[in-house]
């Protein structure tokens, strides 16, 4: 069995490898067999926990990925064209996370973020596993459960009944002291 895992594991691996594209990050939702790239678009899911997989196209300028999920299209409904609200103080509005994605869930809240990055150096990151293939990083993080952060609540993946919208923002916060410039953004809308 663990043969068989490690074996679909390198073969995800080259396909998530072989499909980049040129933005520093791509998002994919993997349930049962199926992958997804989230890309601007709305994935009708399985009741059932899923992985996130994020593909850093470029490890060595962007290590991290700032994510908003939420019941509501207050971040998701923006233009392109539009600036995310607080740009500025969005490594503030981070909720402090376990190492290693212990407890498998998503924060969800209108408008806090989670940061899914990964520190090579020092063995610290938020996924569940970290593979770094021919210059990119694979890493994969699993969810079982939202936690409702303004509820202090925790609803199982199978007990999902709403919309959830999210966000993946990619920020260069070396641009200055209060200013974070927007790299790359994405959204995606999961619907069971």
């Amino acid at each position: 069995m663990q043969k068989l895992f490690f074996l679909l594991t390198g073969l995800l691996s080259s396909f998530f490898i072989q499909g980049q594209t040129s933005a520093p990050i791509d998002v994919y939702l993997k349930q049962g067999i199926d992958s997804i790239r989230l890309d601007n678009n709305t994935v009708k899911i399985k009741r059932s926990p899923f992985t996130l997989i994020f593909v850093y196209n470029q490890p060595e300028k962007f290590n991290g990925v700032f994510v908003n999920t939420s019941f509501t299209k207050d971040y998701y409904k923006l233009a392109p064209s539009e600036t995310i609200k607080d740009l500025n103080y969005l490594p503030q509005k981070v909720y402090s996370e376990h190492k290693f994605n212990p407890k498998k869930e998503l924060k969800v809240n209108p408008e806090f973020f989670q940061y899914f990055g990964y520190n090579p150096s020092s063995n610290w990151n938020k996924f569940d596993k970290i593979i770094e293939k021919n210059g990119k990083v694979l890493a994969y993080r699993k969810v079982k459960n939202f936690y409702l952060v303004n509820e202090k609540e925790n609803i199982p993946v199978e007990k999902m009944r709403f919309s959830i919208y999210m966000i993946f923002e990619v920020i260069d916060q070396h641009t200055g002291h209060f200013f974070n410039k927007e790299i790359y953004r994405t959204k995606a809308k999961l619907k069971f």
